[in-house]
């Protein structure tokens, strides 16, 4: 069976020499999916949009006015992108079997072949639930994005996606610490990057000592950091006039222009100043 698989993939990649990069050649194949897999696939878009609508209630419930919008778009990008904010690639699985071994046999590198195996499986499932909970968001909620802030946050995804990768493969290399307990391996990794990557839970919310020690960690480059330069336009009104109500929204990854009777200043917790993005 694997040998019939490394022929598959021989053929398909064949077509370099025709121009067709290796690269693209397994992210076209990894896309496929076969009939048997859709009623999995389909089940776990329908739980993400579930889990949008869960998710966006209860925070709606924890602001008003600025800071309920700010929450509910938070909470609408980090389910649109869920795919994309945890990345995880078949190596684990394949350290845990021995299948990496055959993978170095192959006609592309390591890295290359698992990034792009992880990109084409995330393709089809991240653009259909993509597009369904931004739908909802603006239907229900009537969520909106700056435009402008779109290039920013792009380039914020694209470095948070590298570095979520890079801990998936650390991740990984722990499967044979832990002598191929591959589901102890996973639950480690899903449990510390779904609490400190914020996407989840909003940063805004915690309590501001925790803010700031939470997003020197470099789990909240993989969501916290992109999502909150996507859609923290607008809130930073709603904290300078409710400093107490949410704990503030100091980051040291951004810039912060404070305003008041003390002029300018970097003084960003004082509740006497203006905080503005």
């Amino acid at each position: 069976m694997l040998y019939d698989g490394f022929c598959l993939y021989w053929r398909a990649d064949s077509k370099v020499a025709e121009g067709e990069p290796k690269v693209w050649s397994t992210i076209r194949l990894s896309a496929y999916v076969p009939r048997s897999e859709w009623f999995a696939q389909a089940t776990s878009i329908f739980v993400r949009i579930i889990t949008f609508l869960a998710l966006a209630g209860v925070w709606a419930q924890a602001g008003t006015g600025d800071g309920r919008a700010y929450l509910v778009s938070y909470m609408a990008i980090a389910q649109a992108l869920g795919f994309l904010l945890q990345p995880t690639t078949a190596m684990g699985d394949d350290l845990a079997n021995g299948t990496v071994a055959t993978r170095m046999l192959w006609p592309i590198s390591l890295v290359k072949y698992y990034v792009s195996q992880w990109l084409g499986h995330v393709i089809v499932p991240s653009l259909i639930s993509g597009c369904l909970i931004l739908m909802a968001w603006h239907i229900a909620w009537s969520g909106s994005v700056q435009m402008g802030r779109i290039p920013v946050f792009l380039v914020s995804l694209l470095l948070g996606v590298i570095i979520g990768i890079e801990f998936d493969f650390i991740f990984s290399m722990l499967i044979v610490r832990v002598e191929n307990e591959t589901w102890f391996a996973n639950a480690i990794r899903w449990s510390l990057v779904a609490i400190f990557n914020g996407s989840v839970i909003p940063f805004v919310i915690l309590p501001e000592s925790w803010q700031g020690v939470l997003r020197w960690q470099p789990f909240a480059s993989m969501a916290n950091i992109p999502i909150d330069l996507l859609v923290s336009s607008g809130f930073s009104t709603f904290l300078a006039g409710h400093p107490a109500d949410m704990g503030g929204s100091c980051s040291p990854w951004y810039v912060f222009r404070c305003t008041g009777p003390h002029g300018s200043a970097l003084r960003c917790w004082e509740d006497d100043l203006c905080l503005t993005c």
